[in-house]
């Protein structure tokens, strides 16, 4: 790569990160071109120049997030070895391990699932991504029911029940970061496979923590969470979690 082309490379890349900020901080639809140019300190020209509309800003930027994605979770499992139960262990590690499930891109990820209703570049992309993401499991888990006998799982409902609990985790972060727990969110993905393969999640070797203690409901007072909506800057969780 000359070194026109590697200045015009981590252009494009300096400008999809500044696109993720600005849409992490201010939703789809407040973003704009001058929005994304003061994030990423250049001047507004220099984001025309590489990107002629937002469109075409948002479309790219949801390419390299998904590239990102599928190439940081596809190394997990890989680097897991052949053991299917190792593979789709990993595949819990990266998804709920930091690098991925973070507010930064969860919230930046569901700003274009939302958008995907009404924009079909967004929808067949997300849709792409989700079937081929449900079929790499599926692959995985049909090799652990052949391996334990367990030729009566319907393999399609664990696939895609694993599928519905990190997304529901993801969602569980966005919405309350401050009580967020990671480890517990990992468990609880791996006592769901466990209900279904309860030999060969029971003998995987994942640090045991204590769950943490829930918050008790019922004991806010009221209008509590009006003043603390306002307290932190309209972020009910007040802190964030990590990005």
């Amino acid at each position: 790569m000359g070194s026109r082309d590697k200045i015009k490379h981590l252009r494009r890349e300096q400008l999809i990160e500044a696109t993720i900020d600005t849409i992490a901080k201010r939703g789809f639809r407040k973003t704009t071109l001058s929005h994304v140019a003061k994030q990423a300190k250049l001047s507004q020209g220099i984001v025309n120049f590489y990107f002629k509309t937002k469109d075409g800003l948002l479309f790219e930027t949801l390419k390299s997030l998904t590239e990102e994605y599928e190439t940081t979770w596809k190394r997990a499992v890989a680097a897991a070895g052949p053991n299917p139960v190792s593979e789709l262990n990993a595949i819990i590690e990266t998804d709920l391990g930091p690098h991925v499930c973070n507010q930064r891109k969860v919230s930046v990820w569901v700003a274009f699932w939302s958008e995907a209703r009404s924009e079909p570049r967004f929808r067949k992309f997300c849709s792409l991504l989700t079937e081929d993401y449900f079929l790499q499991i599926r692959e995985i888990v049909i090799r652990i029911a052949d391996r334990s006998g367990r030729h009566d799982v319907d393999v399609d409902a664990v696939a895609r029940g694993l599928n519905s609990m990190i997304n529901g985790l993801w969602l569980e972060l966005m919405i309350d970061p401050r009580n967020f727990d990671r480890e517990a969110a990992k468990r609880a993905c791996r006592n769901y496979l466990t209900s279904v393969f309860p030999t060969e999640f029971a003998a995987i070797d994942h640090p045991v923590t204590a769950p943490r203690r829930a918050s008790q409901p019922g004991r806010r007072s009221e209008g509590s969470w009006t003043e603390e909506i306002l307290e932190n800057g309209n972020d009910p969780g007040g802190t964030k979690a990590d990005t």
